[in-house]
């Protein structure tokens, strides 16, 4: 079965080096409070991810704490495509000690905390959108805040009925996320793949400007046309002025260039040229319609 984008940032977290002890258990808080459950009576911790990064993480976090894992269960959902992990450990007042807020790089190692547990984003090839659920919208609300405090990301805040989304649309904030939690390999792909979708876009842009432009030159063309054919049968072209007669008569006879190109064969600028067709336009517009 095929990853995921997400997955396979995750994937690469794994591999994040760790940190002191108080940012692996900042870390471990961004597990707790996106997909933490306490037990006090048995005092345990359960946590219910559906990433296999992320439970690898997870228990790689619980032994350098020194933390036992009491259980480890692989089940699959309602959806026969995805997996549901849950592991058990032990509980410690500790783990909720440290203040992810109070500094910068215990914030970093709790937003990758967050992101490996209840975090995802598209694949940038088709969209730029990250997003992290959470229950608590106090801790989303804090994280929102500090994100914006410490790195200057602009990200918002959407209610759900059971829970809270947190969301950066930005790609630019997007990179500086993944950066702050420590992607690399990743960020390498999604900032080629940026590139290429500015460079797809920027051509599409000019054939697009490339195709407007002759249809309204064509259109142009054949309305100078019509207006002269006009004025032609209805009075003749020997009836013009000398200067209207040449444009007129230059004009039927190379209907294919641009006014640019004509004007260069009459020695007139474009301005010159299309003044002089808009006054022919104006007579025949008094025998008909030229549009």
């Amino acid at each position: 079965m095929s990853r995921t984008f997400s997955e396979e940032v995750k994937e690469e977290l794994v591999r994040a080096p760790f940190g002191t002890k108080d940012e692996i258990r900042a870390e471990l808080l961004g597990f707790i409070k996106s997909r933490g459950d306490f037990d006090l009576k048995r005092r345990q911790l359960i946590f219910s991810l559906h990433s296999f990064a992320a439970s690898r993480r997870l228990l790689n976090l619980l032994k350098h704490l020194s933390v036992p894992v009491l259980e480890i269960v692989v089940e699959r959902t309602h959806n026969i495509k995805k997996r549901f992990i849950k592991v058990v450990s032990e509980y410690s007042e500790s783990f909720m000690m440290v203040d992810p807020f109070s500094d910068v790089a215990l914030f970093a190692s709790f937003l990758r905390g967050l992101f490996l547990s209840g975090g995802s984003m598209t694949d940038p090839r088709y969209h730029y959108h990250l997003e992290i659920n959470l229950f608590e919208k106090g801790v989303l609300e804090s994280t929102k805040e500090h994100l914006k405090k410490y790195f200057n990301i602009k990200a918002g805040i959407l209610e759900l009925q059971n829970a809270h989304k947190l969301y950066i649309k930005s790609i630019k904030d997007i990179g500086v996320f993944l950066e702050i939690i420590g992607v690399q390999r990743k960020l390498q792909e999604i900032e080629r793949v940026v590139t290429e979708r500015k460079v797809i876009s920027d051509v599409n842009r000019t054939v697009n400007f490339i195709e407007a432009n002759a249809v309204r030159t064509a259109e142009s063309t054949a309305r100078q046309i019509k207006a002269i054919e006009l004025v032609k049968k209805r009075i003749g072209l020997d009836k013009l002025p000398e200067d209207l007669r040449k444009v007129a008569l230059a004009r039927l006879r190379n209907k294919e260039l641009s006014l640019r190109e004509l004007g260069k064969r009459l020695n007139l600028t474009k301005s010159q040229l299309y003044s002089k067709l808009k006054r022919i336009i104006k007579m025949a517009e008094r025998f008909g319609d030229v549009k």
